[in-house]
């Protein structure tokens, strides 16, 4: 692949500083709310930052092989998972957010103490994303679809009335 894990490593904290400017623009509004845009109705910024948590945790911490961050409620927020879900069983905004750091901060760590080497390994949990089960594909897809979610969060934060970045 020719990537550096340093880099894609910058590139993965660098979306998370936005998702999280995000997050702060939305403090004091009701982060439980979802709301409708044409019929469809859309996840609340809370099932997104439950989501992004969950994503992070199997597609970085678990496909290479890292600390078990102990985050009990992740799998109220993975794929298939409803917003009403989330809602019923998940934590309290204040463990949710905790969790949510907590599992960045072990997958950074982590990241930190591989090689390049590591990205052209198979990821652990045999998933295949963009034609490959590489460690390398599985961060550089992690990036895409945490930066996906952070464009899901502008739109929340935009319904609720607040500008965007």
């Amino acid at each position: 692949m020719g990537q550096s894990i340093s880099t894609l490593r910058d590139m993965m904290n660098a979306t998370r500083n936005i998702a999280t400017d995000y997050i702060k623009k939305l403090e004091g509004k009701d982060v439980r709310q979802s709301f409708e845009v044409n019929g469809v109705q859309l996840n609340s910024a809370y099932w997104l930052i439950g989501h992004m948590a969950w994503a992070q945790n199997n597609l970085i911490i678990r496909s290479f092989g890292g600390p078990n961050p102990e985050v009990k409620w992740l799998k109220h927020f993975g794929m298939g998972k409803t917003h009403q879900e989330a809602l019923d069983n998940g934590p309290s905004w204040e463990e949710l957010m905790e969790g949510f750091h907590k599992v960045h901060e072990v997958a950074m760590n982590h990241l930190s103490t591989l090689n390049d080497d590591t990205l052209e390994e198979d990821n652990l949990l045999n998933w295949e994303v963009m034609h490959s089960k590489s460690k390398g594909a599985t961060l550089t897809h992690h990036i895409r679809h945490e930066g996906m979610h952070v464009g899901h969060l502008g739109w929340i934060a935009k319904l609720h009335g607040i500008p965007g970045i």
